[in-house]
């Protein structure tokens, strides 16, 4: 008996360690192919929470139908069979380049066909092992839910190693090796655990089988609403975060890891937060955030990470520790996580798959945290009535179906799979702006500031203004080709703003992932960038990682970089293969410009480590911002210049730029190694 207790905990956790560890690994893995856009891990934990539902299933499947025995041999099969066929995880043939549209589709068949069949047969265990301990005659055998708390303490820690132990040491072959280990290591903790189970209830002192008290269909749709919720927060808040920042596992583990904490807390035999504490910090949290936006204070990306994950953590606590109180016996704990794993699926497609549909902006969010209000037992202590909960769902049903059909008329805003782009108008009438985010990404002078219409061929505004780093580095660089620049691929749209820099003859190609942008950036009703300066431009929609692959080596006289979404950057355009990936695509004499502003993270050093490693050479060009030059809608910015030894990068550059000389004290980025932390620190510390 001493044997049974620490083999099913242990296998519990290491079965949940893998779980959650393969979902950042390999995410990691697709982000490449569609742009580090946060929707791929939006689109990842819809997939995986789907999985680990279909997984539950199973589970209860076997539980109900099979003795121990036979439900064992069954699961183990399904082990050997994936260990043989499945690893080591890799993405799979026939998935070599995402579509220009359908994107969520492809990717959900990417994860399907890659670790579909990995991680359905480890997402069973849970449940299934917590069954078979309810069957061993244990002590603790009656209540079982204490190892749900040792489940998401095995997922907690697999989301926490990822980012600080796994991602920044090993490369993503070596992880997957790791993975495939971890897996054959888990098929003989499994084999353990059936072997004690199977001897327990086939000897003459079995205990008698539990026996499911009947379950309300009411109490089963509360436990679904309950886990709808939180989940559905996950994912718009997991969505909020990377893109504001970087979509990386370290911004998505976050999240997630609070959330799974709310479950290691409240399925605790003695809570070490109390559920009333829960309920009491609940409406001052979200009183502050409506004052956030009644009053559009602009808090620091800090204060913002601080109060969205701390909406998240109370939310969460408060429906999951209802899920907690409302739990049945040891005999219904599988048909338990099968609807409360439905809820949660339910949730995550709510935000990543539908609210993307039927609303042109983030309206999820704020719905979300108003239903976690409808999480608590009471509303400001007075249960609710069956009529007054009748009425409040109408009321709920009909504002709800007001924000569609408003959501829908909307055209300031269009949302795709890559973000939200607002178009804006300044409210002295002066500027319309592209916006992505917390971030203007483009901005065109309607008016003088003397209220005469602007017209002719538009200036220059933002990033891209006349005698700031951007323009300077294109008029540099074409000084060293006599005046003139062959051809040119420029990385992210925007607004167009950039194609006001091409001069006759000269042939540019902008490279855009998203085709919303290109629908507003080519509206001359909205932007007329493209229309008055370059009507006859070439587009190429896809990653640029992908589609620049198919321009002829040796080709292009410059690369500009400029496709960050928000203030996030798409790590894998600045990694080692990236660059030299651009440095085949140049002419002998080429050189790549990169738009490094971030208000976030320090990237000159990056850029200046990764160029270095493959020896390649860099000037920086870091601005002095003061008022007189942050007027009207100026806004200068950092770049950088990386080109080959040797090559000339103009007088502007020679002259008034920083060469980076000497060895970087920072790590060269690769598609295996971003230190996202460090880049966040050392802008702080500047």
């Amino acid at each position: 008996m001493s044997a049974v207790l620490p083999v099913y905990a242990g296998t519990i956790f290491l079965s949940a360690f893998l779980l959650f560890g393969i979902q950042p690994m390999f995410a990691k893995m697709v982000l490449p192919k569609l742009g580090g856009s946060p929707a791929v891990w939006s689109t990842a934990m819809v997939f995986f929470q789907a999985l680990l539902l279909a997984g539950y299933a199973y589970a209860h499947w076997l539980v109900s139908r099979f003795s121990v025995r036979r439900a064992a041999l069954i699961h183990i099969a399904l082990m050997v069979v994936v260990l043989l066929t499945s690893l080591p995880i890799s993405i799979a043939a026939g998935f070599e380049r995402p579509p220009q549209q359908g994107e969520i589709a492809w990717l959900l068949a990417l994860f399907a066909a890659s670790v579909g069949l990995p991680f359905f047969a480890v997402a069973a265990n849970g449940p299934l092992l917590q069954a078979w301990f309810a069957r061993t005659g244990h002590e603790y055998a009656r209540d079982p839910y204490f190892l749900y708390a040792a489940s998401n303490i095995g997922s907690f820690l697999a989301l926490l190693a990822y980012p600080l132990a796994v991602e920044p040491f090993l490369r993503l072959p070596t992880q997957t090796t790791v993975w495939a280990a971890g897996f054959a290591l888990l098929l003989a903790g499994i084999a353990g655990c059936a072997g004690l189970g199977v001897g327990r209830s086939d000897a003459a002192t079995a205990p008698q089988p539990l026996t499911a008290e009947p379950v309300a269909a009411s109490r089963k749709l509360h436990w679904l609403l309950l886990a709808f919720v939180p989940s559905g927060l996950l994912v718009a808040v997991t969505a909020h975060i990377s893109t504001d920042v970087a979509a990386v596992p370290l911004l998505w583990v976050a999240p997630l890891s609070l959330f799974l904490l709310t479950f290691v807390i409240v399925f605790q035999r003695k809570p070490l937060l109390r559920h009333g504490w829960m309920l009491n910090l609940q409406l001052p949290l979200l009183l502050l955030y409506a004052i956030t936006i009644a009053f559009d204070l602009h808090l620091s990306w800090e204060l913002q990470l601080l109060l969205h994950l701390g909406i998240l953590f109370v939310t969460a606590m408060v429906a999951h520790g209802e899920l907690a109180q409302l739990r049945p016996s040891a005999a219904g704990l599988t048909a338990f996580y099968l609807w409360m794993s439905l809820g949660g699926v339910l949730g995550g497609m709510f935000s990543a798959l539908l609210a993307p549909l039927l609303f042109n902006s983030v309206v999820e969010y704020p719905l979300l945290i108003v239903a976690g209000v409808l999480c608590r037992p009471s509303i400001s202590g007075i249960r609710l009535p069956r009529a007054g909960t009748i009425v409040l769902a109408s009321v709920a049903f009909v504002g709800a179906g007001s924000i569609v059909v408003r959501e829908a008329a909307r055209t300031d805003s269009v949302r795709s799979f890559f973000g939200i782009h607002r178009i804006i108008e300044t409210k002295d009438g002066r500027f319309r702006l592209l916006g992505h985010g917390s971030t203007i990404h483009g901005a065109q002078r309607l008016r003088h500031d003397d209220g005469t219409p602007a017209s002719g061929r538009p200036e220059p505004q933002t990033y891209y203004h006349r005698g700031d780093g951007m323009a300077d580095g294109i008029e540099s660089l074409r000084q060293a080709h006599a005046g003139r620049l062959g051809a040119v691929a420029v990385i992210g749209t925007g607004a167009g703003t950039l194609a006001c820099w091409k001069q006759s003859g000269e042939d540019w190609i902008f490279y855009e992932i998203d085709p919303a942008v290109l629908r507003i950036a080519t509206d001359p009703e909205r932007f007329n960038f493209f229309s008055s300066c370059a009507p006859d431009t070439r587009f190429v929609v896809g990653d640029a990682r992908l589609t620049l692959a198919d321009a002829r080596d040796g080709s292009l006289d410059l690369i500009i970089l400029d496709a960050f979404s928000s203030d996030a950057i798409p790590v894998h355009l600045l990694t080692s293969e990236a660059l030299a990936l651009y440095t085949r695509k140049l002419t002998p004499n080429g050189a790549l410009l990169f738009n490094i502003s971030n208000r976030n993270m320090e990237l000159g050093s990056v850029v200046t480590a990764t160029a270095g490693g493959l020896g390649l050479s860099t000037w920086l060009n870091t601005p002095i911002r003061t008022a007189e030059r942050m007027k009207g809608m100026r806004t200068p910015p950092d770049i950088a210049m990386v080109a080959r030894p040797g090559v000339d990068p103009g007088t502007l550059v020679t002259a008034g730029w920083r060469a980076q000389r000497g060895v970087s004290a920072v790590r060269p980025w690769s598609d295996d190694y971003a230190d996202i932390v460090g880049a966040i620190w050392r802008k702080l510390a500047r």
